[in-house]
């Protein structure tokens, strides 16, 4: 998923961990609201886990996107079921068949997806907002366009349905773009194939190579990184640094770099270092003004430097992971934008 989509605690089994992650949601989306609303929205989200939980839900999102000045907001769901079908295309129709019964007046397609044929679902849905978070005061049913895809795991009885869903009708269009391009984004390789299939999608608005002062700053912070790490091992990779366009200025239409990565490994790495190596990773630097959030139930980090870290830093951000089958310790650094610092008016970004 996108960075902007943030992820909601569905599969999290400790009332800690999904209280952290709710204040967390709560505060980065509504840094200028009162606590009293933070709190209530935070509540208004942990209340839907449990039914999510109930629904085999094992991916929630929230996605908040401008649409001219406007925000507009869209939910991205990802359930696994499990079917009764001979095979794809018995499955397909079965699940066509009941869902026209039950949705008359929706759209419905088969489509081909880069993993196989799915079948989509296009209408409308509705949701009722509680009163205590209803702007009237009273409870509120809100309507909402709606997108489901039915997507048949390969030589198994089991179905991955994906969801979006959203109340903004002026950001449908881009929301549901969004959603397609997630779409094809589904593949049955394993977990490194997949890192590297996002690694070239990433670098591909490369047209310029980043100056040598990017890129000295770049190493600078991939070595206080490696320090961090402090692991005994192979290196890997770590020699080229590829210029991209960051999520925010491609969402604005801007196709030429203004920012960088530099992605290496460390291969072939002790055990018993490869433990702990992310919550060491993750003090180093929270000691230095930076925050850290797990991703990838707990199997990677992504860490950036916040207004307490040390100017040079500003801006800077990066993930690690850890494969502890292959012994791998794998990390991307990523600069600022460079147009972030331009004027709010400039016809530059």
């Amino acid at each position: 998923m996108p960075e902007f989509v943030r992820e909601l605690p569905v599969n999290a089994t400790e009332t800690d961990a999904v209280a952290d992650c709710l204040y967390t949601l709560a505060t980065d989306l509504m840094p200028e609201h009162s606590a009293a609303e933070q709190f209530r929205f935070a509540l208004g989200v942990g209340a839907q886990l449990e039914a999510m939980a109930e629904a085999d839900v094992i991916y929630a999102g929230l996605c908040f996107l401008e649409v001219e000045g406007r925000p507009t907001a869209s939910t991205i769901l990802v359930s696994q079921v499990e079917h009764d079908g001979e095979d794809e295309a018995a499955v397909l129709r079965t699940t066509r068949e009941a869902l026209e019964r039950k949705h008359p007046d929706d759209d419905f397609r088969t489509v081909e997806l880069p993993c196989g044929p799915a079948l989509s679902r296009v209408g409308s849905s509705g949701f009722v907002m509680a009163a205590e978070a209803s702007p009237t005061g009273r409870e509120e049913l809100i309507p909402q366009s709606e997108i489901q895809v039915f997507v048949p795991l390969p030589d198994t009885s089991e179905m991955l349905i994906f969801e979006l869903a959203s109340p903004s009708p002026d950001g449908w269009d881009l929301h549901s773009e969004l959603f397609a391009e997630i779409l094809k984004t589904i593949d049955w390789g394993t977990d490194q194939e997949i890192e590297e299939y996002r690694t070239m999608r990433q670098a591909a608005p490369v047209t310029a190579e980043p100056d040598d002062a990017v890129k000295q700053e770049i190493f600078w912070h991939s070595s206080r990184l490696m320090d961090a790490a402090a692991l005994r091992g192979t290196p890997g990779g770590g020699q080229q640094i590829n210029a991209l366009t960051c999520e925010s200025c491609w969402e604005k239409g801007l196709r030429s770099p203004c920012s960088a990565t530099h992605s290496w490994r460390i291969e072939n790495a002790a055990p018993e270092g490869l433990q702990d190596v992310l919550t060491r990773v993750a003090a180093v630097f929270s000691a230095g003004g930076w925050r850290s959030e797990r991703t990838g139930a707990s199997g990677s980090v992504r860490v950036w430097a916040t207004e307490s870290a040390p100017p040079r830093s500003s801006g800077y951000s990066f993930r690690a992971s850890v494969d502890l089958v292959t012994h791998t310790f794998a990390a991307e650094v990523a600069s600022p934008c460079t147009r972030a610092g331009a004027p709010a008016d400039s016809a530059f970004g």
